[in-house]
C-alpha cells in the first residue's frame, strides 16, 4: 500500500518514538544496574572492613567452629555473607555453611578477589558461586590475627575476610524498573502517537495544499488555482510564499506567451504564402492553413517527414545546402498543377529551417497575358497602320491623280481607320471596365426588348448570309442590369454567332429563370469550340482561328469585354457546346421580379 505524506510522517514519528523509548529504557536499565552494584559494593567494603576489625579484636578464635560462629553472627548483623579464609586459602568460616561444610569446602586461595586482596589490599569480583549456585559480588580484604588465636600456619601471612552478596536483588530491582519503564513507555508512546498523528495531520494538510498547488501549476491550471494561505512564517510559510510568487510569475509569463502565440498564429494564418517549419531531421513542426491548402492536405502534418507531402526535387536540393538561404521556382504537382516560388531560410538555434512557398501561378499567367496582350495589340495595330501608311505613300507618290486607284486606296484608308478606331474603342472600354470607371446604372431591364434591339443590330448581316434569327424570351422577364452594358454583351454575342455561322444557318436567343437568376443563351450551329479552348476565348485577343477572325474584321476583344461587363453587373458569362454542333454562349444575371407569361417565337 502506497503511503501518503501524512502516513509517512506518522510512521516516521512512531518509529522514532519507539527507538528513542527503547534506547532510553536500555540506558536507564544499564545505569540502574551499575549504580546498584556500586552501592552494594560500597556497602560490602564497609561490611568487610567492619568484619576484619571485629575478627582482629576477638580473642580465642582458635577453632573452625568458633570462627564459623563469629562469621555467622557478623553476616546476620550486616545482611551479607561473611567468609574467613586462612593465609593458604583454607576456609575457616562461612556464614552460609555449617561447620562440616566449611571443613569440606575446597581451597579458596585461587579465587580472583582473594588473589587481588593479597596483592593490592582489596579485591573485587563478580562471578557465579559454585558453592551457593548463584551470581555473587565479592569484596575481600586481608587481616592479621594474634598468634594465640590464629589457626592458620604460623608463617605470619595474613588471612582474608570476604563479604559477599547475591546479585539477585539487583536483578529484581532492575526487573521492577523494567516493568515500570514498559508501562511508562507504553503510556508515553500512546500520548506521543496521538500528538504525532495530530501534528502530522496539521503539517500534512499544509503540505497537501502545497502539493495541490504544485500540481495545478504543472498541469497549467493557473486560473483554477487558489492562492495558498499559510499563516506561519516558518519554512513551510516561506515555501508557500515562494510557490505563490512563482505561480504569479508563471501566470504572467504564460499569458504573455499565449498573447504572443495568438499574434503569431494570426500573422501566420493571415499570410498568403504557405509557411512550413521543419527540424534538423526534415520533419514538419509547423504549418499554416495556406500550406495545407497548397499541398492539398486534409490534416495537420506536424511530425511527419516533409518528403511525404512535398515530392519536389528542387526543394530537397535547397534543403541539402545547410546554413544558406536559397530560392527556387518549380511546378507543384497536384489536382491543379501550380507554379510555386520557394524560399528556404535556416534556423540557427534548432538546426531546422523555414520553407516559404508562394503561389505565383496567377502572376505568371498574368505575365503571359501581358506579353500576349502587348504582342497582340502590336500585331493588331500593325496591320491597319501599315495599310494606312502604304496607301498614303502611294497617294502622295501620284496615285491620287489616278481616279480608279485613288478611290480604292481611299476606301482602304477608311476601312482600316475604322478598324483602328474600333480597336481603340474596345481597348478603352476594357480599360475603363477593369479600372471600375465604366459608368453603369443598374436597374430593371425588360429582357425581351433588349434582345430585340440587339437582333436589329445584326439583322442586315444575317440576311446577307441567309441566317435565321430566333428570339424566345418571355415578355415579362426582367433582369437587374445596365441597359447599355447588356446591349453591348448581346450585340457581341450575336455578332460572333452570325460571323461564325455558315450561310443558311440559324441563331437563337432564349432565356430561362433559375430561382433568383436569369440565364440568357445565344445558340448557333456553327463549327463550335473545342472543350480545352472554351475558357480561353474570353481572354483578350485570343482567337480559335486567328486568320479567319481577322478576315472577318474582329478585334479579338469582344468576348473579353463581355466577360468583364457581366462580372461588373454581378453576373457571369461562359460558353458550352450545342449538339450536334455549334455553341451556346450564356449570360447569367440577377432576376428583377418573378412574373410569367408567353410570347411567340420571332423569326
Amino acid at each position: 500500500m502506497k503511503l501518503g505524506i501524512r502516513g509517512k510522517l506518522f510512521l516516521i514519528s512512531v518509529v522514532l518514538i519507539v527507538i528513542a523509548g527503547l534506547s532510553w529504557g536500555l540506558y536507564v536499565e544499564g545505569e540502574l544496574r551499575v549504580r546498584l552494584e556500586q552501592r552494594i559494593e560500597t556497602e560490602l567494603v564497609r561490611h568487610v572492613r567492619t568484619a576484619r576489625e571485629t575478627i582482629q579484636a576477638t580473642d580465642k578464635l582458635d577453632s573452625i567452629p568458633a570462627i564459623n560462629q563469629l562469621a555467622t553472627r557478623l553476616a546476620r548483623a550486616m545482611d551479607c555473607r561473611i567468609t574467613v579464609i586462612a593465609a593458604g586459602g583454607r576456609v575457616l568460616g562461612d556464614s552460609d555453611l555449617t561447620t562440616p561444610q566449611v571443613v569440606a569446602v575446597d581451597n579458596h586461595g585461587n579465587r580472583p578477589e582473594v588473589v587481588a586482596a593479597l596483592a593490592q589490599g582489596q579485591g573485587r569480583s563478580r562471578r557465579y558461586s559454585t558453592t551457593l549456585g548463584v551470581e555473587m559480588l565479592y569484596v575481600a580484604v586481608p587481616y592479621r590475627a594474634d598468634g594465640e588465636h590464629d589457626i592458620g600456619p604460623p608463617d605470619g601471612k595474613p588471612g582474608i575476610v570476604r563479604a559477599a552478596r547475591p546479585l539477585a536483588e539487583v536483578d529484581r530491582a532492575v526487573a521492577r524498573l523494567r516493568v515500570l519503564l514498559w508501562l511508562a513507555g507504553i503510556f508515553g508512546l500512546v500520548v506521543a502517537i496521538a500528538m504525532s498523528a495530530l501534528a502530522s495531520h496539521f503539517f500534512s494538510r499544509t503540505l497537501r495544499e502545497l502539493a495541490r498547488s504544485a500540481r495545478a501549476i504543472s498541469s497549467g491550471g493557473y486560473e483554477r488555482r487558489p492562492r495558498i494561505n499559510v499563516a506561519t512564517s516558518d519554512e513551510i510559510g516561506r515555501l508557500a510564499g515562494s510557490l505563490n510568487r512563482m505561480s504569479e510569475d508563471i501566470e504572467a509569463t504564460v499569458a504573455a506567451l499565449a498573447a504572443e502565440r495568438s499574434r503569431f498564429e494570426a500573422v501566420l494564418e493571415g499570410m498568403n504564402e504557405a509557411v512550413i517549419a521543419i527540424d534538423s531531421d526534415f520533419r514538419i513542426t509547423l504549418t499554416n492553413s495556406t500550406a495545407q491548402e497548397l499541398l492539398e492536405l486534409d490534416h495537420v502534418p506536424v511530425g511527419e517527414p516533409l518528403i511525404e507531402h512535398l515530392r519536389v526535387p528542387a526543394i530537397h536540393d535547397l534543403l541539402a545546402e545547410p546554413g544558406a538561404s536559397a530560392t527556387s521556382e518549380f511546378e507543384l504537382p497536384g489536382k491543379v498543377p501550380r507554379r510555386v516560388m520557394s524560399r528556404v531560410s535556416p534556423e540557427s538555434d534548432s538546426g531546422g529551417c523555414i520553407v516559404v512557398l508562394h503561389d505565383v501561378t496567377s502572376i505568371r499567367r498574368l505575365e503571359t497575358v501581358r506579353r500576349d496582350f502587348v504582342a497582340n495589340v502590336s500585331h493588331e495595330l500593325r496591320t491597319p497602320v501599315s495599310v494606312i501608311r502604304a496607301n498614303a505613300e502611294t497617294l502622295l507618290d501620284g496615285g491620287i491623280d489616278d481616279p480608279v486607284h485613288s478611290k480604292r486606296l481611299l476606301d482602304a484608308l477608311l476601312r482600316n481607320a475604322e478598324r483602328l478606331s474600333r480597336l481603340l474603342d474596345d481597348l478603352l472600354d476594357l480599360a475603363r471596365i477593369e479600372a471600375g470607371r465604366y459608368d453603369m446604372e443598374r436597374g430593371e431591364v425588360l429582357l425581351a426588348r433588349a434582345a430585340e434591339q440587339a437582333i436589329e443590330s445584326v439583322e442586315r448581316t444575317a440576311r446577307e448570309k441567309r441566317i435565321e434569327l430566333q428570339c424566345e424570351i418571355d415578355d415579362s422577364l426582367r433582369v437587374q442590369a445596365d441597359e447599355k452594358a447588356l446591349d453591348q454583351i448581346l450585340v457581341n454575342y450575336l455578332d460572333n454567332a452570325v460571323k461564325y455561322t455558315p450561310e443558311g444557318g440559324a441563331v437563337s436567343v432564349s432565356a430561362r429563370a433559375d430561382r433568383d437568376r436569369v440565364i440568357i443563351e445565344i445558340a448557333d450551329n456553327g463549327p463550335g469550340i473545342p472543350p480545352h479552348l472554351r475558357e480561353r476565348i474570353f481572354e483578350r485577343f485570343y482567337r480559335v482561328d486567328p486568320g479567319r477572325s481577322r478576315n472577318m474584321g474582329g478585334t479579338g476583344l469582344g468576348l473579353s469585354i463581355v466577360k468583364h461587363l457581366a462580372e461588373a453587373m454581378g453576373g457571369d458569362a461562359g460558353v458550352r457546346a450545342r449538339e450536334p454542333h455549334g455553341s451556346r454562349f450564356w449570360l447569367s444575371l440577377a432576376r428583377a421580379e418573378k412574373q410569367s407569361g408567353s410570347r411567340p417565337s420571332r423569326s
